[in-house]
């Protein structure tokens, strides 16, 4: 391995009393995710920033959520249609669902320092989820992270190929990078993660460029750079 320099972060940390990110799969229950996808760390970004931000424009992200635990509520979903883009939506039907949700998630946000001010006064507000899912940012700080080769992971996604590469037992869901701007969205990109929430932990001894350590902790995460999260692709200085 060889030695790489700290990256200089701007730590940011948002708290709620919910939290919930539906499992793709399920419709008629709603699961959530113990962790949030990519998709709704740019949704956050474009919510603090006012306009819609897409993987391109940031260079490096990293994340961790925890929670204190799930419960589950009944949840009337409202169908409606639009005949025509031009004509008023109308009600269609009323459904009763079963949703799970996160209770009082804590997420600890890592980005470039230009996103700092966007977070000191964000344009809309951020959510963990649904509309109801409203967030607080509760400290903005600077961090640094240092690159790592190994450490515990918990409160994080792991991309399929480190969940292969070090037989880590996780739950594998395939989850948007992040959407596009259209009126109907498209994800931009999907990818197989290994899901490790923040009650157990996954040993990593091969982090092949991925992992760094907050140095004012131990709290070992993992860094999704901008070529892998458009492209699946990195370059030859992000793995050593």
């Amino acid at each position: 391995m060889r030695d790489q320099e700290a990256i200089k972060a701007v730590r940011i940390v948002l708290t709620a009393y919910t939290a919930s990110f539906r499992v793709p799969p399920f419709v008629g229950h709603q699961l959530t995710l113990p962790v949030p996808p990519l998709s709704t760390i740019f949704g956050l970004i474009s919510a603090a920033a006012g306009r819609w931000v897409m993987p391109e424009e940031v260079e490096w992200l990293a994340y961790r959520c925890t929670f204190e635990g799930k419960a589950n509520d009944l949840e009337a979903i409202y169908t409606v249609k639009r005949p025509k883009p031009d004509q008023p939506a109308r009600f269609v039907t009323r459904n009763i669902i079963q949703r799970e949700f996160l209770v009082l998630p804590r997420l600890t946000l890592y980005l470039p320092t230009e996103w700092e001010p966007a977070f000191h006064r964000p344009r809309y507000a951020l959510l963990l989820g649904r509309t109801q899912d409203v967030a607080s940012v509760v400290s903005i700080s600077q961090a640094e992270l240092i690159p790592v080769n190994s450490g515990m992971v918990s409160g994080v996604l792991l991309p399929f190929e480190l969940v292969a590469r070090n037989n880590v037992s996780a739950w594998l869901q395939k989850l948007p990078i992040a959407f596009t701007d259209e009126p109907i969205r498209k994800p931009v990109r999907m990818h197989l993660f290994g899901v490790v929430d923040c009650h157990r932990s996954a040993s990593l001894e091969n982090g092949d460029g991925w992992l760094v350590k907050d140095a004012d902790g131990e709290t070992v995460l993992l860094l999704y750079r901008k070529e892998w999260m458009l492209h699946g692709e990195r370059t030859l200085s992000e793995v050593w």
